[in-house]
Formats: structure tokens, C-alpha cells, sequence
């Protein structure tokens, strides 16, 4: 068995050492060796696996030593390592100030569910980057609300006619954006007007809902339900009904059940209706509502985990919310979401198994976005000490 200093030593020696010369068909590989892998798919763990990563992707993904020798390229020990996906939080408010956060906590991928438009596409533009310090942005474009918005002119428009909602969901998908967002005021023949335009362009719609009930939303195809919104989640009756048109659907529900715990809202009753959603086998995916109430980015989502475990979905299930399943709403399942061949490089590299304790997800060595190392933690390179 290595040692803990042993494998840091060994670990920070690889990621501190020269870099090395680009080869004929771009930059030097990055070979990740020795970990042991969960790869988001719902496959079972593989030990000792050898990840090749070339050009900001997946190159291959095999045992170590099974695959192709390579002269040259940074490597990267993870022997007594777990490696997994990296994270996406699918309920964010995003500020410029939050990317070194989110990815020191492993969250390589946001999906913005309620900003000014201007801002939010030109933080999502600056997110491409190939050298961006912060998480891969998807943006749903400002809340679309009724007369009174709660929430303000700048990260909300108001609308209160067929006409109007109709008008503002096709400036905002030709302006380009993820997703829309309908929200608390907004009766159900406006939402069904909004996600009849958002479906003829091929992008879903979430909803934070108040005035339209969860039933009519889903009806009406809107394919995302943020905080288990729209009925009243101790009703079993109704967490029956709407579990079941979620599943008929292909709808999914972003429980931010972390929020609503420090809200102090009815937390345990969602807690049911989560449980009760994954026993029928509908899909449920990770969102922490950063920075409503001022959570920390990335520790939040972390919480999220933990809390859908209690809620009782496994360790890999809550690691699947937030990876594969998350991928899978946000229309990413063939970028995003597991570590495979031809996917984008996005690992966290992690000091424990998660899939024993979902918590070992902040025991965090080492996070790849894109095929770059950019987070090592301070204990990896100096031998010691905690991290927060």
C-alpha cells in the first residue's frame, strides 16, 4: 500500500514537472494512472485505470498498462485516488467573482437559471475559453415573470399577455440562450405560450412556479422543476401525481434541497418527495442556488450531496445528479457528464470514495477542466496540512 506522503509526494513531482514538447498531432498528452475510476455511466468503479487526455478530451480510458505506451506527455500518479466526473451545478445565479470557487470544489460546468442577459452571455462567451478560469456556463437568460417581479427589472422581464410572452421567449432564443426560465407570476396559459416556442427551437424550459401548479406546467412541457415547486410537497396525493407526469414527461426535478434546509423551509417534506421520485426511477439533478442566501460556490453543491443521500438516493445516484443525469437535462449527454472516450476532460480527482461516503466529494486532490489541471490542493503540494 502507498502512503499518503508517499503518493503526494509523487503526485505533486508530476504535476510540477517541465512541461513537455508538443507532439505532431497537438498539444502533450496528460495521463492520469493508478486511480481508481467512477465514470458516471453507472458502470462499476475500475480500479487502477489509465485516463489519456489530449486536447481538452477524453483520448481513451483503460486499465493501466492495457493501453497504448506513450514516449512523452505530463503524468499524473493517482494511486489511492478515487477520480470522478467533473461536477455540474444546474442551479446557479452566476457573478463573475464566483470561478476559482466552483472549481476548487470540482465544479467544472454551471447552468445559470436567472440573470441580466447582456451579463450572463458575456460571462457564458468568456467561459469557452480554453484557458477560462471558472466553470462552463449554460444560461437560461433572465427570469421570465409576470406584472410585479419580484426579483426586479434587470434579472427579470415581465410579461402579462399571450402575446408578450410569446414575443420575449423568441428574442431570448435568438439571442442564443440555453434555456428559459418562467417563474412565480406567470398563469398557465402564458407558460404553455412560452414552452411552445422554446420547443419548436429545441431548447427545455425550468420553472420556479407559484401561480401555474406543477401538473399544468408539466402539461404544458416544461421539463424542469426548481425547488419542487408548484404543489405543496407534503401532499402525498400530489407528490404521487407529479412524480408520475415527471416520468411520463421525461421532465426532471433540481430539488436545491440545500437552500430550503437553510431557509428553514418544509425540508423534510421534500426529502419524501425526492425519495419517492428516484424509487419510481424519475430523474433527479443536482442545483445548490448559489448565491441565493449567500452560499459558499461549489461548497453548496457539495451540501446538496449530501442531502440527496439522505434523502435516500445512494452515494453513486447523488454523484449521477450531479454528473451524468445533470449532463443529461442541460442536452450535454454526449459532451458532458462521465469520463469516456471523445467526451470533454472534466475530472475531479478525489482523496477518498465517494461511493462509500458521498462526503469524500470535498476531500478534494486535483480538478481537469478541459483537459487542464486547474486546482491542485495546498496539502497535495506541501505534504500536509487540512483544507477547508
Amino acid at each position: 500500500m502507498v502512503t499518503r506522503r508517499t503518493f503526494i509526494s509523487t503526485l505533486a513531482a508530476g504535476l510540477l514537472a517541465a512541461p513537455v514538447a508538443a507532439d505532431a498531432e497537438g498539444d502533450a498528452p496528460l495521463v492520469i494512472t493508478g486511480g481508481t475510476l467512477f465514470d458516471g455511466t453507472g458502470r462499476a468503479p475500475l480500479p487502477d485505470a489509465e485516463i489519456v487526455i489530449r486536447d481538452g478530451r477524453i483520448v481513451s480510458v483503460t486499465t493501466a498498462g492495457t493501453g497504448v505506451a506513450l514516449a512523452h506527455g505530463q503524468r499524473l500518479d493517482g494511486r489511492g485516488t478515487w477520480i470522478v466526473p467533473g461536477l455540474v451545478d444546474m442551479h446557479v445565479h452566476y457573478y463573475d467573482w464566483m470561478g476559482p470557487p466552483f472549481l476548487r470544489h470540482g465544479v467544472t460546468t454551471v447552468r445559470d437559471v436567472g440573470s441580466n442577459l447582456e451579463r450572463i452571455l458575456e460571462l457564458r462567451r468568456q467561459s469557452r475559453a480554453s484557458d477560462a478560469a471558472g466553470p462552463r456556463i449554460f444560461a437560461c437568460g433572465p427570469l421570465i415573470d409576470g406584472p410585479a417581479p419580484r426579483h426586479g427589472p434587470y434579472i427579470s422581464v415581465s410579461v402579462t399577455t399571450e402575446e408578450e410572452a410569446r414575443d420575449t421567449a423568441r428574442r431570448l432564443l435568438a439571442r442564443g440562450v440555453d434555456c428559459l426560465k418562467v417563474y412565480e407570476q406567470l398563469t398557465p396559459r402564458l407558460v404553455q405560450a412560452i414552452a411552445q416556442e422554446a420547443q419548436r427551437a429545441g431548447v427545455p424550459v425550468t420553472a420556479h412556479l407559484r401561480d401555474t401548479t406543477a401538473v399544468a406546467a408539466l402539461e404544458a412541457g416544461v421539463k424542469g422543476l426548481e425547488h419542487a415547486t408548484g404543489f405543496e410537497p407534503c401532499d402525498e396525493r400530489a407528490g404521487a401525481e407529479v412524480s408520475r407526469l415527471i416520468i411520463e414527461r421525461g421532465a426532471y426535478v433540481v430539488p436545491t434541497l440545500a437552500v430550503i434546509d437553510r431557509a428553514g423551509l418544509r425540508l423534510a417534506c421534500r426529502k419524501r418527495f425526492v425519495s419517492r421520485l428516484r424509487n419510481l426511477g424519475g430523474r433527479v439533478v443536482a442545483g445548490s442556488d448559489t448565491a441565493n442566501l449567500r452560499p459558499f460556490p461549489g461548497a453548496f453543491l457539495h451540501r446538496e450531496l449530501e442531502l440527496l443521500v439522505e434523502a435516500g438516493l445512494s452515494p453513486r445516484e447523488a454523484l449521477m445528479a450531479a454528473t451524468s443525469a445533470a449532463a443529461e437535462a442541460l442536452g450535454q449527454g454526449g459532451n458532458l457528464g462521465t469520463i469516456e472516450p471523445g467526451k470533454s476532460a472534466d475530472l475531479v480527482v478525489l482523496e477518498g470514495n465517494p461511493l462509500q461516503s458521498i462526503s469524500e466529494i470535498r476531500r478534494i486532490a486535483h480538478v481537469i477542466r478541459g483537459g487542464r489541471v486547474v486546482w491542485t490542493s495546498p496539502s497535495t503540494t506541501t505534504g500536509g496540512g487540512e483544507r477547508r
